[in-house]
């Protein structure tokens, strides 16, 4: 009950994309004067507050739209706050007393102190806010570095305040950032005595992006999401405390792009002085300079990341300053027998694992606290479609089709994921979502049927039509990660090809940076399994940095006119739901399924689909409900939240 009336209180302090844009972006005023935001206090007096500033606003004779959007504002609040007193009144007459019992008491006791030691993937690219590209540091990001805004939850998405207030959208083309929420630079190099964020810096945090130039001014192409934030028309600094960016017509991306991965801010003195040594010097701590929760403060490539409490972290929570853990401890154990052996004697808070490993934990420790997440980075096979690389044996569409119609998904599933996952047809997570096909249509489709038989007869008639002779080599990359975590898969995904198609398949494995490498340079051969990057469910900025030719994230060259045409309509669409239809008609095309276009429009990706996390942490660490719903790279920067029971009898105390 004590976890339920939380959540209920802070959802009214949270704000819809959806809500934001309609209530600001259509009436013309600012969206910080209608939405409650942030992580303060409780937000009751706010509320009043805000409603107040409303009313004043009508009397002095704003127009009707105005109007009409602050009211459907207020009704979004009141329409919550009756669902909040409707779950009161059909509580038990138990449960009612322990809500009345609630209101009395303080916030819950949350407690100050402990190192969170979670295990994370030993992958890493370098300290970079804006070039790094892999899970880890985007895990390690989440804790250090903060972005404009933030997701606080991918189930709508729901937006809140992070270094800026949410934007006051007066118009579709105008975003204006107030920098009032007191973020400050960690006390350290170079920004010695934690000086404020300004507009300033989080203009050259933006202009670095559309710049997406090396420390020589070269071209750089590890700028991944330079398109989206290219869309800008313009970046003024009328202050210090406030930004306003201009877009070149209505975009329904650019709010997401101040939270979407990539979008990490750091100081103006970073940029100036660590542009190439964040390139040189992957592994060096030091080449970080933020305003986060937690400050990083060894990294060791072959063991661990450690960071520390921020003691002037400006954010709050009921009260209480966050963040309530003293530090905090990525290990980096690749194998999960190392894991799991870490866990089970209290070297790791938080495991997680096969659902074999984590089922075997939990009936070792029926206390420990389960969950079973979706994982926001599905499994994919990638193609090139670079017409200029001599060697490219993707180039016949009906090549790439027939590996995408023959690869067992099921049979994947139940080897790497030991059943724990479903089928998806695009990056995001469409049972999550629904932003692309249901799942039982999908299964319908060819390539996601159950059984495979019609599957492997169809892509031999296409191998033979597009003249290929039996036993062509075809290449193969896989992560040497990858390989390392799920041993025998790339076996696996070898012979799936080769018995069905009657080829043979040459496997390299290849480390991650290898691999970007090759991806830049345009000699990119055929990659599975690769973990595939999503978002909140929407997407259309996804899209159109990966989709529309020449874009910074299109670096599989895929070049179909109808769907870039989709996409760039859709990115001036700020309609969700008509967004949402053209994001079904993408879909299609990119299956392979529209009859318009046959195999034409054939996609870039082949997706297997996304696992389910399981996982398991011990009964000392609270943690979040919103972090337990999807596994998301992107990051909710929810870590700040947890807290430790110091005085748990399980509790291991400090670590060395």
């Amino acid at each position: 009950m004590e976890r339920r009336n939380y959540w209920q209180r802070m959802r009214r302090s949270r704000m819809s994309r959806r809500a934001l844009l309609r209530a600001s972006g259509r009436a013309g005023v600012g969206a910080a004067g209608l939405a409650l935001v942030g992580c303060g206090d409780d937000d009751d007096d706010a509320q009043q507050q805000a409603a107040a500033q409303v009313e004043q606003q009508q009397q002095q004779g704003q127009p009707a739209a105005q109007q009409q959007a602050q009211q459907e504002v207020m009704q979004d609040q009141q329409a919550q706050q009756q669902a909040d007193q409707q779950v009161q009144q059909e509580a038990t007459p138990a449960e009612q007393e322990e809500q009345q019992q609630q209101v009395v008491q303080a916030a819950p006791a949350r407690q100050y102190g402990g190192n969170y030691t979670l295990n994370i993937v030993p992958n890493w690219d370098g300290f970079d806010p804006h070039r790094a590209n892999l899970a880890t540091p985007f895990q390690v990001f989440n804790d250090a570095l903060m972005r404009l805004n933030q997701i606080y939850n991918n189930q709508g998405p729901v937006y809140t305040a992070s270094i800026a207030s949410l934007p006051e959208v007066p118009d579709d083309e105008t975003y204006i950032f107030r920098f009032d929420q007191g973020a400050k630079f960690w006390d350290r190099y170079p920004t010695e005595g934690g000086r404020a964020f300004t507009a300033e810096d989080a203009a050259a945090n933006i202009q670095r992006q559309i710049d997406s130039v090396d420390a020589s001014g070269q071209p750089d192409a590890r700028f991944w999401r330079a398109a989206l934030y290219q869309d800008t028309a313009s970046v003024d600094v009328p202050d210090e405390a406030t930004l306003i960016c201009k877009t070149n017509g209505p975009n329904a991306t650019y709010l997401e792009t101040t939270h979407m991965g990539y979008s990490f801010m750091t100081s103006i003195e970073a940029l100036e002085l660590w542009d190439q040594q964040w390139i040189d010097e992957q592994t060096n701590v030091d080449l970080m300079s933020g305003v986060g929760p937690f400050i990083p403060t060894e990294f060791s490539p072959e063991s661990h990341i450690h960071m520390v409490r921020n003691p002037d972290f400006w954010q709050s929570l009921d009260g209480q300053q966050l963040p309530f853990l003293d530090s905090m401890t990525w290990r980096f154990l690749g194998d999960p027998t190392a894991q799991e052996t870490a866990y089970r004697t209290g070297a790791l808070d938080d495991f997680s694992g096969n659902a074999v490993a984590i089922e075997g934990v939990e009936a070792d420790f029926p206390d420990h606290i389960r969950y079973d997440r979706g994982v926001v980075l599905p499994l994919a096979m990638r193609f090139n479609y670079n017409t200029e690389w001599d060697e490219n044996p993707w180039l016949d569409r009906r090549v790439p089709y027939a590996f995408h119609l023959v690869m067992d998904r099921d049979t994947i599933i139940d080897a790497v994921y030991l059943g724990k996952g479903k089928p998806s047809t695009q990056q995001h997570i469409n049972w999550y979502h629904g932003w692309s096909i249901p799942q039982e249509e999908m299964r319908t489709l060819p390539g996601y049927r159950p059984t495979k038989d019609e599957d492997i007869a169809m892509a031999r008639q296409l191998m033979d039509a597009a003249g290929v002779e039996p036993g062509t080599s075809y290449p193969m990359i896989v992560a040497d990660i990858f390989e390392g975590l799920y041993p025998g898969s790339s076996e696996l995904y070898q012979s799936m090809y080769e018995n069905a198609l009657d080829i043979s398949v040459s496997v390299e494995l290849v480390p991650y940076d290898g691999i970007t490498q090759r991806l830049v340079e345009g000699r990119y051969p055929g990659q599975f399994p690769i973990w595939v990057g999503a978002g909140t469910g929407d997407p259309t900025g996804e899209w159109n940095s990966r989709l529309v030719f020449g874009a910074s994230g299109n670096l599989t060259h895929y070049n179909f006119k109808p769907v870039e045409d989709i996409v760039k309509t859709m990115k001036v669409t700020l309609d969700a739901e008509a967004r949402r239809e053209m994001a079904l008609e993408v879909t299609y095309i990119l299956l392979g399924e529209d009859e318009r276009y046959g195999l034409d429009g054939f996609g870039d990706f082949s997706i297997m689909g996304n696992g389910i996390d399981t996982g398991i942490y011990w009964p000392y660490v609270n943690v979040p409900e919103r972090s337990l719903n999807v596994w998301e790279r992107e990051g909710w920067h929810w870590r700040k939240e947890v807290w430790m029971d110091t005085t748990h009898p399980d509790f291991p105390g400090d670590r060395a």
